[in-house]
């Protein structure tokens, strides 16, 4: 009953916070102008925390959608639900410039099952990719003075899952079947301050993204004589065309005195333009080594190819991406009775990868370090978790933008058993 109390003072919470997070224009990061934008980490908030490490990482009490494979490591009488929220704090600066900006967000809602000793199974609800910026700059022609370009924009895209795996012995394979979907805004605008002869122009592009996409997985898993377990995995996802529809809208307009727009003329528009974004193969691996309720340990490494992206036929200047992850946890004591903290999960990793991003010669690198509890409740395997994440992406270099990050995850692991009667005597 008390868990029940726990479910569902969580998810009104959640969902409260989640709701007027999104409520208001994001501004996250300029460079999630590119690509499908900002990509969203598909880590768990306990792996999070723990640098990102997941691809060989499986527990009973953790849904850990990274690798699919790891389904099978749910109890056979057991259901997990998980959700959270993530709050980003961001400071762009440039060599004369700084400026900063936060907001929150519904960070996954996730369930695990097994569906008999050998067969596990996961649905759930995750981010994809956002887009959030608002870009101003300025150059100076003699002949008609002052030029200003502005470059909004918003959306993103969201993926539901459903995955399931399957344990022969030591080696489990699994795939989740996701449909990615969602719509991308972008906003481009070019005025003339200096001049009332010349009017300014706007272009309004708005693409809605859907298709499926598979993921596939592998983990063996092994318990050695000496009590430590170790975990080997390995996750790969195909390219894939998505499907793709643009709207087009371009026109010149001119301002007011009161600063009211209109329209003169227009020069594109254009509906449901059809055309495919492809979206190119990616694979990771990782091996962890721990003991049960102990410690914990693992690296982690992703690569994909974004070499091979294109969006309705056009190539972009997107270069190969890497990360390589590494971080572990422990647990003092997990059957303390009189030291609460002792049995309290302490978390602590890294990461550093080059993104996909190439800008004026530079491919931008992105690096964090990340550390986290996680806070059991009493009698029961559910857990609430708090994450922390700290890092930095870009430069300043050849005028360009260095992000500085902070991220703060909450997020409640929710563990239930099914057909599980208690007796009194």
């Amino acid at each position: 009953m008390c868990n029940k109390k726990i479910f569902f003072l969580s998810l009104g919470l959640i969902s409260l916070i989640a709701f007027a997070g999104n409520a208001q224009t994001r501004i996250g990061s300029p460079y999630s102008r590119y690509g499908l934008g900002d990509l969203q980490s598909n880590k768990y908030m306990r792996n999070i925390s723990m640098g990102g490490i997941s691809y060989g990482f499986r527990d009973s009490t953790t849904v850990n959608f990274s690798n699919p494979a790891s389904y099978t490591a749910f109890d056979t009488m057991s259901f997990v639900f998980e959700t959270g929220v993530n709050s980003h704090f961001v400071e762009l600066s440039t060599n004369d410039l700084s400026q900063g900006s936060n907001y929150t967000s519904l960070s996954h809602l996730v369930m695990g099952f097994p569906v008999t000793k050998w067969w596990g199974a996961s649905i759930g609800l995750l981010p994809f990719s956002s887009v959030g910026y608002k870009i101003s700059d300025y150059e100076t022609q003699p002949s008609i003075g002052k030029i200003k370009y502005l470059y909004e924009g918003s959306g993103g895209l969201n993926q539901f899952y459903a995955g399931n795996a399957f344990r022969i012995k030591n080696l489990s394979v699994g795939f989740n079947a996701a449909y990615i979907f969602g719509t991308l805004d972008k906003l481009r605008t070019v005025t003339f301050p200096d001049s009332v002869n010349i009017l300014a122009v706007r272009l309004k592009n708005s693409t809605l993204i859907n298709n499926f996409l598979f993921t596939y997985g592998a983990q063996y898993h092994k318990k050695l004589k000496n009590g430590l377990n170790i975990g080997l995995g390995v996750v790969c996802s195909a390219s894939t065309n998505l499907n793709a529809r643009q709207d087009s809208l371009a026109y010149r307009f001119f301002t007011a005195g009161t600063g009211y727009e209109t329209i003169k003329d227009t020069l594109i528009n254009t509906q449901n333009t059809k055309g495919k974004i492809v979206l190119p193969m990616s694979i990771g691996g990782g091996f962890t080594i721990g003991k049960s309720d102990s410690w914990l340990v693992g690296v982690d490494y992703q690569t994909q190819n974004w070499k091979n992206y294109s969006a309705f036929g056009e190539k972009d200047s997107l270069k190969n991406s890497w990360m390589a992850s590494i971080g572990g946890e422990f647990t003092p004591n997990h059957t303390s009775v009189s030291n609460y903290w002792k049995r309290v999960h302490y978390r602590i990793g890294g990461r550093y990868n080059q993104t996909y991003l190439q800008l004026r010669n530079n491919q931008l690198s992105e690096y964090a370090v990340s550390f986290g509890f996680g806070f059991p409740l009493k009698r029961t395997k559910t857990s609430i978790n708090l994450g922390f994440e700290l890092g930095q992406r870009g430069t300043t270099e050849n005028n360009l933008i260095k992000e500085q990050f902070g991220r703060v995850i909450l997020s409640f692991s929710i563990y239930e058993f099914w057909f599980y009667k208690k007796k009194f005597e």
